[in-house]
């Protein structure tokens, strides 16, 4: 799950977006990929906290504390479909797909 998906271009949310780490509420940590983004994509130490206690995080937060790279709302997910598609194979222009 989020362990690949995180390291993507594109990281879309929508108001159905739940992240959520249950091994951590279990007393377990991380696997290695969740270790590398929680601390390397998230501001102060957000990941570390993630981490420790488990905190489900929704869609909009997700935006805004920059595990998601885009929110949209999940009406909306064919038209971004066609907007990335639309950038072709190097996908460069990311902030045109707003």
């Amino acid at each position: 799950g989020a362990g690949l998906s995180m390291h993507g271009r594109f990281r879309v949310a929508t108001e159905r977006t739940l992240f959520a780490m249950p091994e951590c509420a279990l007393g377990l940590f991380t696997d290695v990929g969740a270790s590398y983004f929680l601390t390397h994509l998230l501001p102060e130490n957000l990941g570390t906290c993630l981490a420790l206690t488990g905190t489900r995080v929704r869609g909009g937060e997700m935006k805004a504390i920059g595990l998601a790279t885009h929110y949209v709302p999940s009406w909306r997910l064919p038209y971004l479909e066609e907007r990335i598609q639309d950038l072709g194979e190097s996908g460069r222009d990311q902030k045109s797909v707003d």
